[in-house]
């Protein structure tokens, strides 16, 4: 199903009510962009300051990529006079709008017919787990006739009648509040009703969902990240509790093994429906029902989980109404994540039973976690994972063997011309397997033999890694050395269909590559 939605609109329609439009031309606007890179012909540029630069110093750009109108702020006006008496010299045509920073995401929901309004819009902020716990709310509802779009770190898209889903890229994981209306008229467009959109920590400081009509809020957990960027700690909870506050919230879905999901349900406003998810953890599964008083409140737990060589089974728990769950997804941690998805679904309005139908059929998302196998003869799992720095590929071996009924294998790399100070502490990391197969990432520049010896020099044992360069050698080596009771965890570029050697960014998958020596085992 697809639906119009609008392409043009008056520059005077637009402004109306925002500024005295008296005497403003009758301009027809093709778009909204607050980046000058991505002006197409007709667009309305909005030259707002940013962290590094202001927009004015790209409006020549924007000009010749087909601007119809510049947008400024008076305030700007002393600072680029003389950009603007250029601008204006050469005809272009300048509008001027008080406080546009704060204004860009209004002007972006006029133009677009306020897309967010049209749609559900379910919000999901965490330390870990935003963007599996995303694609799978979207595997889920659009598998019961709810087509849901996706946008986040692997950029946007919406799933198609065999789930497939087509990426197109973001240059943010949560984009800029003028992209974000763009993106959610383009969704609905294509026929979403519900979008599951990740809601980062830079994003709701920056105030990229302001305005924005959300009406799901999910925490997945909560641990340090980014204080490069918040400074503080209580700078990224605050970043994150922001969310749950929102004015349009219809429910919030928060896990309660988390002491800051916890506390937002103290906080919670009481109109606000409280979706509680855990897997099983002693005093807490009643953690919802002590806050909130057991209204409007719906509990959902996990118990009797365990891993096994094909993926996961626990037992999910929803009021009266209780099932037996069987999942190909690796890690126990994504049982946090399917049990998140059903939340979202019961905050929907979904009963339990239906919510519940969904999660077997989940599949990983793309190159996280993602599980290879072939049952044409013995042959090893293979898992790709996007794990490439220490902390992840710590976690992922210690997600992958509770499934192995063998041995643990692990190939991995680092990318030259990076952070060369966490290649030791992933060769220390990757001790924690049997097998090691150290090999190359995206090397660029650098020498792939430099970048190797940094990782064995991190190694307590670096006689017991084999090192193979080349990165599909390394791999077929490891598939073919490991017996049928193995894992074999390729880690590091995960989704990508690249790798980049020297200058050159070659076609290459590490995901294409298994699944070709999987058949070849055939």
């Amino acid at each position: 199903m697809s639906r119009d939605h609008q392409h043009t609109m008056l520059l005077n329609e637009l402004l109306d009510g925002l500024i005295d439009t008296t005497g403003l031309p009758a301009v027809e606007l093709t778009g909204i962009s607050l980046d000058s890179r991505q002006v197409v012909q007709g667009n309305f540029y909005l030259a707002v300051g940013g962290s590094v630069s202001h927009g004015l110093r790209f409006a020549d750009a924007a000009i010749a990529a087909g601007a119809a109108v510049i947008a400024i702020d008076p305030q700007d006006r002393h600072a680029y006079d003389d950009t603007l008496q250029t601008l204006e010299a050469q005809g272009a045509l300048v509008v001027s709008i008080p406080s546009l920073s704060q204004r860009c995401g209004e002007i972006a929901s006029r133009f677009h017919r306020d897309p967010d309004r049209r749609l559900t819009v379910v919000a999901v902020t965490g330390t870990d787990g935003k963007t599996s716990v995303c694609r799978f709310i979207a595997q889920a509802l659009t598998s019961i006739g709810q087509p849901c779009g996706y946008i986040g770190t692997l950029g946007w898209g919406i799933a198609g009648e065999d789930q497939a889903m087509v990426m197109r890229p973001t240059a943010l994981t949560t984009p800029d509040s003028v992209a974000l209306r763009r993106i959610l008229a383009e969704l609905y467009s294509q026929g979403a009703v519900v979008v599951a959109l990740e809601a980062s920590s830079h994003g709701l400081a920056e105030g990229r969902l302001d305005g924005l009509s959300i009406d799901v809020a999910v925490l997945t957990n909560l641990g340090r990240d980014h204080l490069d960027y918040h400074k503080t700690i209580e700078n990224y909870q605050a970043a994150k509790a922001s969310l749950f506050d929102w004015e349009t919230l219809r429910s919030i879905v928060v896990n309660t093994n988390d002491e800051f999901g916890r506390s937002l349900l103290r906080n919670k406003r009481q109109s606000v429906q409280v979706v509680d998810y855990a897997a099983s953890s002693g005093n807490k599964d009643k953690t919802a029902a002590e806050i909130s008083a057991g209204e409007n409140t719906i509990v959902c737990r996990a118990s009797h989980a365990r891993p096994t060589a094909e993926g996961l089974q626990f037992t999910l728990s929803d009021a009266d109404f209780s099932k037996s769950i069987s999942s190909s997804l690796m890690g126990m941690f994504n049982i946090d994540n399917l049990l998140a998805c059903h939340a979202v679904l019961r905050a929907l309005g979904h009963a339990a039973n239906e919510a519940s139908s969904t999660l077997e059929a989940i599949q990983p998302v793309t190159g996280r976690m993602e599980r290879f196998a072939t049952d044409c003869r013995p042959a090893p799992v293979a898992i790709v994972d996007y794990a490439h720095t220490p902390q992840a590929l710590d976690a992922a071996i210690a997600a992958v063997r509770p499934h192995c009924n063998g041995e643990l294998w692990v190939v991995f790399g680092c990318g030259g011309d990076r952070d060369s100070g966490k290649r030791a502490p992933m060769g220390r990391a990757a001790e924690a397997a049997d097998h090691i197969v150290v090999t190359d990432d995206n090397p660029r520049t650098e020498a792939s033999r430099l970048i190797i010896a940094a990782i064995l020099d991190g190694m307590r044992q670096p006689s017991n890694a084999t090192v193979i360069s080349d990165r599909s050698n390394a791999i077929r080596h490891a598939m073919s050395a490991a017996t049928a009771q193995d894992i074999v965890l390729i880690a590091g570029k995960g989704h990508e269909d690249y790798q980049v050697v020297g200058t050159e960014k070659r076609s290459y998958s590490d995901r294409s590559l298994v699944d070709q020596l999987l058949q070849e085992a055939c």
